[in-house]
């Protein structure tokens, strides 16, 4: 019996396998159009030797999650093709070999690649992308930093048959889209950055066999989420600036590439408190450096 193909398009991660050099990290393009940058950041990339398929360049949490997801898909039967959505490297196969790099859709961080949602989207159609077969049936796991970017490129280039999509942003349809859902995360288990794929894992983990694509599986997943919905207080202890910069400086040794936005949520799920602008400013301090 023949294998049922399904496409599988995830959002990468700022966690990798190895440090990038400086001319792979946005921040140290020149300044200029965004065409001209993206024409030094192509050859950048296509100089670099140190390279290695993706499904092996990214790691942490979030991709031991992206394995799980495509194990569990094959084990419900399907024949899985995994695409990486990346803001460096454009849309490529999970096999595509490719150096470390650092680049993001997210704003206000030392490598995005643009300070507003159409220079991030020029960006994107500025990069290289690997060619999907149109139809089909297809899973989505995007942030909604990525998600508003690339969303409307993938639903014109793919325009999958049937389509589900965790996390996402208002570009997606409501009808196929599962939101992010913070309210989740403790029966989901894992940080916040986790919680999209974690989410597509527990839908095939209530499929029991049966229609990943169907009304019944919405509706086992709806009435799973209303019963495991728990809101979370947190009673989070506030640091002074020099205790913030100490935790910035920790995880950058540990992290070099590290975003803004997941050294907050580190710090938060570490039951701390800074306000987030406050924690901007530190962070780029510290960055800066």
């Amino acid at each position: 019996m023949s294998r049922q193909q399904l496409t599988i398009i995830v959002t990468c991660t700022d966690r990798k396998s190895a440090t990038p050099s400086d001319e792979l990290m946005v921040r140290h393009l020149p300044n200029g159009e965004v065409p001209l940058r993206a024409r030094v950041w192509r050859h950048a990339l296509a100089r670099a030797t140190d390279r290695r398929p993706l499904i092996d360049l990214y790691s942490g949490e979030t991709w031991t999650q992206v394995r799980t997801l495509a194990s569990k898909v094959t084990a419900l039967g399907y024949d899985p093709t995994m695409f990486v959505a990346s803001a460096g490297l454009g849309l490529q196969s999970a096999l595509t070999s490719a150096p470390s790099y650092s680049a993001t859709f997210s704003t206000g961080q030392a490598d995005s690649v643009g300070a507003s949602l159409p220079a991030a989207q020029e960006w994107w159609n500025e990069l290289p992308h690997a060619e999907i077969s149109p139809g089909g049936r297809a899973i989505w796991v995007l942030s909604e930093a990525y998600s508003r970017v690339v969303s409307q490129h993938l639903l014109d280039v793919t325009a999958p048959n049937e389509l589900l999509v965790f996390g996402g942003s208002s570009e997606v349809s409501e009808t196929v889209r599962v939101p992010a859902d913070r309210s989740l995360r403790h029966a989901l288990g894992g940080t916040v950055t986790s919680l999209n794929v974690r989410s597509a894992v527990q839908w095939l983990n209530l499929s029991g066999g049966d229609d990943l694509f169907a009304g019944a599986a919405w509706q086992r997943w709806r009435a799973w989420a209303r019963e495991k919905r728990h809101h979370e207080v947190f009673d989070r202890r506030p640091l002074s600036d020099s205790a913030v910069v100490e935790f910035i400086s920790e995880l950058r040794d540990r992290q070099p590439s590290i975003s803004k936005t997941n050294a907050l949520t580190l710090l938060r799920e570490a039951g701390m408190a800074c306000e987030q602008r406050r924690f901007s400013t530190l962070f780029q301090q510290v960055m800066a450096r």
